[in-house]
């Protein structure tokens, strides 16, 4: 009986294509990093002359640092205007008012009051729209409130009491 030979791998010659390739990327990659290290000298000596232009400049200059203080200082008693504008808002009598006006059908989510424009917008969702009908009515003979105006509303489809949910804004009585 005669011997059976199998080869299950074939004797291929070696393709020069495998190495020319490894060789291109190893050429490329190093002058990538040539070319990122160039760049970096330059990022650095740009740098440099940044810092020592500033320097220079700052030995000239000394009084925009003084100004920089008065525009601090000036932004610190904006903010401390605004704080106490805030503070001296009727806040226990605007909660009353708000409050006492939403009774049962109305359920209110926010109050976000804005002093330089005088006026308070008020968030919520009333079980109807009559009820936010009503709600406006009495918010409006307030004595703290001048006009009520809606500014959005819209009926909430997806719960089955079909509420309504309303941005108000109310224009504020009295000094600023």
């Amino acid at each position: 009986m005669a011997t059976l030979w199998l080869d299950y791998q074939r004797h291929r010659p070696t393709h020069w294509a495998g190495p020319l390739l490894l060789a291109l990327v190893l050429a490329a990659l190093v002058l990538t990093v040539a070319y990122y290290l160039e760049l970096n000298d330059k990022a650095t000596s740009w740098e440099d002359k940044l810092v020592r232009i500033e320097r220079d400049r700052g030995a000239r200059a000394p009084d925009k640092s003084g100004a920089r203080d008065v525009e601090a200082q000036a932004l610190e008693v904006k903010q401390a205007n605004e704080v106490l504008r805030q503070l001296s808002l009727p806040w226990e009598l605007l909660f009353q008012s708000v409050e006492s006006a939403a009774g049962n059908e109305v359920a209110l989510l926010a109050l976000e009051p804005d002093m330089q424009k005088r006026v308070v917008k008020i968030s919520g969702e009333a079980r109807n729209f009559v009820a936010l009908l009503n709600y406006i009515t009495q918010l409006d003979a307030q004595e703290v409130f001048g006009p009520v105006y809606l500014q959005s509303h819209q009926v909430q489809q997806q719960d089955p009491n079909l509420p309504v949910r309303f941005t108000l804004l109310a224009a504020l009585r009295g000094k600023s």
